[in-house]
């Protein structure tokens, strides 16, 4: 009999806020038991067009799965984002635990705007450019809450920090409610 590659069935891992995060449809929440968030990563007040946010530093775990599946949940202040629009996601790896250090840029590690902390004046593209790109969730121009698979992360380290650049039109909703994303781990198990 061939060998046979199955999936493992992993936790899932979420960004987002814990003391707001309760979306109205369960259609568009992407977390294992419909309640948990596991790291902060907040809308901002509100995120504009063309701003960033990143969440505070998380651990994936040891063993780490090799190869995540990115999905995410975004809603809008004015219910506008445009047809071509996208928000687009990266990941700032570290190779250290504690929160301020071994970043991208020498960046705070903290929950916040984009570049937050980093040393000099990096700028936000400058900042894109040493962090892994994971891939975009394009908006519609309908009036609800756009969520969608964006792609696909293979973490070269322990640490980092999920980041989310708005390029979609319109701002983020300030009350991260619908607001989160979430690292679904693929694991891959050889049976014979």
């Amino acid at each position: 009999m061939p060998n046979q590659i199955l999936q493992e069935n992993l936790a899932s891992i979420a960004f987002g806020v814990a003391a707001s995060f309760d979306p109205v449809d369960d259609g568009t929440n992407f977390t294992d038991d419909l309640i948990t968030i596991d790291y902060a990563l907040t809308a901002g007040a509100p995120t504009l067009n063309g701003a960033a946010r990143q969440s505070i530093k998380a651990d994936l775990g040891t063993p780490r799965a090799p190869k995540y599946a990115l999905y995410a949940a975004v809603d809008f202040t004015g219910e506008t984002p445009t047809a071509t629009g996208k928000v687009d996601y990266y990941w700032a790896p570290s190779t250290n635990a504690t929160q301020a250090n071994g970043n991208i840029a020498g960046n705070s590690g903290a929950d916040a705007a984009c570049p937050d902390g980093a040393l000099g004046s990096i700028t936000l593209a400058e900042f894109l450019e040493q962090c892994i790109p994971i891939g975009s969730l394009k908006t519609h121009d309908g009036a609800s809450v756009q969520n969608g698979f964006v792609g696909y992360l293979l973490p070269p380290t322990q640490w980092g920090q999920l980041i989310e650049v708005n390029n979609s039109g319109d701002a983020f909703e300030a009350d991260d409610v619908e607001h989160h994303a979430v690292l679904v781990p693929i694991v891959d198990e050889v049976q014979g």
